[in-house]
């Protein structure tokens, strides 16, 4: 292949290529060429078949699509002579796949080339390439003879090697094709061979005995290979145990990744019950444990180590949930090295750390001493910037969390929710209700917590979470009078959340009775709940109704005044409010109290369901992990792609301190909203490239801005430019527009200059591309550029001047938004009125809650594209305030208009 002058020629010309329309012009003109060369059939000499074949598998490669050359393959493969067949297996191997029909039509000269008069190296390429492309097909019809080089004595180590791996793929295919019996005897043996060999066949254990752990029973001779796998892992652990196979070391351990791979399979069994091989097994962890030491300051080193040590905790792990272990010894150690791991400073020993000693906190007995790093795993869980770390954190707390400590963790939970991140609140808020349930030792405790939670983080509060709520009070009859009391107080907050609206809803209807009075009267309970009806959404609104009806049944004098609410709501546009609406002014109307009694008499008792929001952690730990426990082993071991490990350890040899490969991301989400509500900040913050931007906004039809970029790597950014997505809507101008440098650990500005034509909430996006180390990256931003950057405060209007023109105008969009919980309403009143550019207008006098309601007067100032003359469009925008959501109504003279800024409040201010 080398000696090739027409292929070396090829990927010269194709490299010299100085665009992608270039390139595809010189692969259509080769194809073109290879095409007719391949239309002479026979008459093409061997030289040429492969050359051309070479060349396809290049332009492949590439990314073109191909539609010649696999019958040539194919044939190559059927050739005597090995280069033909090594081309011919090469491309088949990268072309094909196990789905394709053609793969049928070279199982044949597969099956003969895996004969034992074969060369070995022909025999191994056919393995190969079976391992790689193989699928149900080759399985039916080669796996007696991938087992015939298996099994057979006279095949060298290379080849059996080969086969094991193979044998793996079958197995994985057709697992119903293999004769355990005719394999699992050899494959065992394999595993006191030479260290090569016996990391092949370990691997295609794990392989067969992961299938049948899910699918049991586990075959009997399978067990034979714990005690050679104990054997084995002595060997590898103990001083002097692998003499004359010092290739095999990688930075001092022998043999690491067999050595996980030994403890792995271990894992599919029970503990040793031979005395003899237990104690071996013992001798081996406690060596491994007694590894670990301060002070390698070489990375990989230090990875292989600890990698060995947490698959061995993991096997002492497996052991003493199944009550086998018989030295405790063992496990307090594991503890201890574990306490000492969390509190390291690099991540990924950290997560580790974090994430087996959670599995080890399920043990018996070991709680008292994991409970010793509480406030590291708390330290981890607030301080750490990295998130997996963080949510790591949060199930070691949920799992080591008891009686004797759940105030203290769920109060710290509840302190950690408002800066929690938005991925991870939903679990957090779930692992809270578990909590605050399964250690209450006073139910009331337990309903203030769930009321905090709603209030700091309602938005996440799934209804299986309220839903328990109310089976706890309907199923606790001296519960019943505080919550109800307890909700009524949070009913007369605004800042409720719509969740705690719908379970006082749902208590009031149903307990209103406990707590009617002469201080608090059945009209006080429904002015509480009414109050919120108008703000509410429809399956709220649905549910209020229901009480408001039980409402009047508990409380007579009142009927005839919430029968007319109830009324006035028989012509609602929703279906269900509207059948509500009927069905309950019939009943209240009527005046059969018996059937009132009858239609609304207290809800039964629920059945304990408390186990739902339990199944949901751990489905939720299945989707994390794969499958539960050992299970995710198994299917992990399915998953894991056939290396030569042999191969592998003389691969990664490398220098220590090589430097890692840079990748470059795009803005994420959470970038792009911070920046949308400030004047100054970051448009994207990474390792290697900061990219910060200065805005002046709200003062015409133009807007201003002055974008930074940070080099923080030694290596130069090299002509870096910028290209920014066109649209009528706007006209945007950079300078300077042409490309760059951005020197290392330096910094470089760009202006740029946006004009609006018309309102847009849809913001542009700018396309960087520079050179980095010799590679071109691109980079793609979303610029804070949108309507509301165009809007300038108008002249100041009284309130009753801003109602008689919101009267005049009939245009209108609104819509609700669910935002993060607002802590201070002036502050966050403050924060609109600067981010959308507005006048705020003093309600006060004119409704009756001014500090829940937001009035805004603005101007929109656009430019018509080509003649410059200039465009005022005025609008009045309206915000109604609550705890963690608002609803924003704006008007004007354009319909349009009031949508683009309904949609960028609710890009900037949505949770």
């Amino acid at each position: 292949m080398t000696q090739m002058r027409g292929l070396t020629n090829f990927i010269s010309d194709i490299r010299r290529c100085q665009n992608k329309k270039d390139e595809k012009n010189r692969v259509l003109k080769e194809l073109s060429n290879i095409r007719g060369k391949f239309a002479k059939g026979p008459k093409l000499d061997s030289y040429s078949r492969r050359k051309y074949t070479w060349k396809l598998l290049y332009i492949y490669i590439l990314g073109y699509d191909i539609d010649i050359g696999h019958v040539e393959a194919m044939h190559l493969i059927s050739a005597k002579t090995y280069t033909e067949k090594k081309t011919g297996y090469t491309v088949c191997s990268v072309m094909f796949n196990e789905k394709d029909e053609l793969m049928t039509m070279i199982t044949q000269s597969v099956k003969h080339d895996l004969n034992k008069e074969s060369l070995e190296p022909v025999q191994c390429l056919a393995l190969s390439m079976v391992a790689n492309v193989g699928g149900r097909t080759m399985s039916d019809a080669l796996w007696k003879d991938v087992c015939n080089l298996l099994t057979s004595g006279t095949s060298r180590s290379t080849v059996r090697k080969k086969a094991s791996l193979c044998m793996l793929k079958l197995f994985r295919k057709a697992p119903e094709n293999i004769e355990i019996e005719a394999v699992a005897a050899k494959v065992i043996a394999m595993v006191g061979d030479e260290l090569g060999v016996a990391t092949c066949a370990v691997q295609l254990l794990i392989g067969i005995v992961g299938h049948y752990y899910i699918r049991p029973p586990i075959p009997a001779i399978l067990f034979e290979a714990v005690p050679k796998c104990i054997k084995l892992l002595q060997k590898l652990v103990s001083r002097g145990g692998a003499r004359g196979q010092e290739e095999y070391y990688y930075y001092g351990t022998l043999c690491p990744w067999l050595q996980i791979k030994c403890l792995r399979l271990l894992q599919f069994f029970p503990a040793p019950k031979d005395m003899n091989d237990y104690k071996r097994l013992e001798e081996s962890l406690r060596r491994i444990l007694e590894q670990d030491k301060k002070g390698d300051r070489k990375k990989n080193k230090s990875n292989a180590k600890h990698a060995v040590l947490f698959e061995s905790i993991n096997l002492i792990i497996h052991y003493a949930q199944n009550e086998e272990l018989m030295n405790r010894e063992l496990l307090m150690k594991s503890a201890s090295l574990l306490g000492r791991f969390v509190a390291l400073k690099e991540a990924s020993i950290r997560y580790m750390g974090l994430d087996t000693m959670a599995r080890l906190a399920k043990v018996d007995g070991t709680l008292d001493k994991i409970k010793e790093q509480l406030t590291t795993i708390q330290y981890s869980l607030h301080k750490d910037l990295d998130i997996s770390i963080r949510k790591r954190a949060l199930d070691m707390l949920y799992v080591m969390c008891d009686e004797t400590n759940a105030p203290k963790i769920i109060q710290e939970l509840l302190v950690f929710m408002r800066s929690a991140d938005y991925n991870i609140r939903e679990e957090l808020v779930l692992k809270i209700a578990i909590l605050a349930e399964k250690f209450a030792t006073d139910l009331r405790w337990y309903i203030d917590i769930i009321l905090k939670l709603i209030t700091v983080a309602g938005n996440y509060v799934s209804e299986d979470i309220w839903y328990r709520v109310i089976q706890i009070v309907t199923n606790t009859e001296n519960l019943q009078k505080y919550a109800a009391l307890t909700m009524f107080k949070a009913l007369k907050s605004d800042t409720i959340h719509e969740n705690g609206i719908k379970v006082a809803g749902y208590i009031l209807g149903e307990f209103s009775d406990r707590i009617i009075t002469e201080k608090t009267t059945g009209a006080d309970i429904f002015k509480a709940m009414h109050r919120h009806f108008s703000t509410s959404s429809m399956p709220t609104q649905a549910i209020l109704l229901s009480s408001y009806a039980k409402l009047a049944n508990a409380s007579p004098e009142h009927r005839h005044k919430i029968a007319s609410i109830l009324a006035s709501y028989r012509e609602h546009a929703d279906i269900e409010i509207q059948q509500r609406a009927c069905e309950y002014t019939a009943l209240a109307e009527s005046k059969d109290q018996e059937l009132m009694e009858t239609v609304f008499d207290f809800m039964p008792p629920f059945e304990n369901d408390s186990a739902k929001l339990i199944k949901k952690v751990e489905d939720a730990e299945i989707k994390r992990t794969g499958v539960g426990a050992n299970e995710g082993e198994a299917k992990d071991e399915d998953e894991d792609e056939e290396e030569d490990d042999e191969e592998e350890a003389s691969e990664e040899e490398e220098d220590d301190d090589e430097d890692e490969e840079v990748e470059f991301r795009n803005q994420t989400a959470e970038e792009f909203k911070t920046i949308m509500t400030a004047s100054s900040g970051y448009l994207l913050k990474h390792e290697v490239l900061q990219i910060g931007v200065k805005m002046m906004a709200g003062v015409s039809h133009d807007m201003k801005m002055k974008i930074f970029y940070g080099n923080k790597s030694s290596s130069d950014l090299e002509d870096l430019k910028a290209i920014v997505t066109t649209n009528p809507a706007w006209t945007i101008k950079l300078s300077p527009s042409e490309g760059f440098t951005v020197p290392g650990k330096k910094q470089e500005s760009q202006f740029l200059l946006a004009t609006a034509h018309r309102p847009f909430s849809k913001p542009p996006v700018m396309g960087l591309q520079f050179t980095f180390n010799g590679e071109v990256q691109r980079v793609k931003i979303k610029l804070p550029i949108f309507t509301t950057q165009f809007i300038t405060s108008n002249d100041e209007m009284s309130g009753s001047d801003y109602l008689n023109k919101w009267k005049s105008l009939e245009k209108e969009a609104k819509t609700i938004v669910n935002c993060d919980p607002i802590d201070d309403m002036e502050t966050f009143k403050k924060g609109i009125v600067k981010s959308l550019h507005c006048s705020e207008v003093d309600m006060t006098g004119i409704v009756s809650n001014p500090q829940n309601i937001l009035c805004l007067c603005g101007m929109f100032e656009a430019s018509r594209a080509g003649s410059g003359e200039s465009i005022k469009l005025p609008f009045l925008a309206r915000f109604q305030l609550k705890s963690e959501m608002f609803q924003v109504s704006v008007r004007s003279s354009v319909g349009a208009m009031n949508q683009d800024i309904i949609d960028c409040v609710k890009m900037m201010y949505s949770a």
